[in-house]
């Protein structure tokens, strides 16, 4: 009868230890999804902020047309705002592509899965490195001489 209840609690234990994975999962999954969408919430209050200094940028250039002045330095600072936040959105992009698993292209800059082998946007070869590339080269070169011949 021992026996039963010591099988019995192996059991007990095992199922305890797989739902303590099981919550970890969740836990880890829901963060990434909460941690995400504040990423979005940010790329897109610093695309906002962008376009407003746009829009501040064409009205000083209109009000600088009718008065006269020279708007030269009111616009100069404004693009130095609008390079802090373009600089400050290519991070936010970036951590998001991080969490979501996404690779960039070096090509176009398009995100795509981590899995992915060619750019869903350009076709360009995602998971090729510099050695593979290289060797590859060497081979396309190797059979045009030959080809040539």
């Amino acid at each position: 009868m021992e026996e039963v209840f010591d099988k019995i609690k192996v059991q007990a234990n095992r199922a305890k230890d797989e739902a303590k994975k099981w919550t970890k999962t969740v836990i880890d999954k829901t963060n990434n999804v909460v941690n995400q969408t504040k990423l979005k919430f940010a790329i897109n209050e610093t695309e906002d902020k962008i376009k407003d200094i746009y829009a501040e940028i064409g009205k000083a250039v209109y009000e600088g047309r009718e008065e006269g002045a020279s708007i030269a330095d009111a616009i100069s600072e404004k693009c130095d705002k609008i390079d802090a936040l373009q600089t400050e959105l290519a991070e936010l992009k970036e951590n998001l592509a991080e969490l979501k698993e996404t690779v960039k292209c070096p090509k176009c800059g398009a995100y795509n899965h981590s899995d992915d082998v060619f750019c869903s946007k350009c076709g360009e070869k995602l998971t090729a490195d510099e050695e593979f590339a290289a060797e590859e080269s060497e081979d396309v070169i190797d059979v045009v001489t030959e080809e040539a011949e």
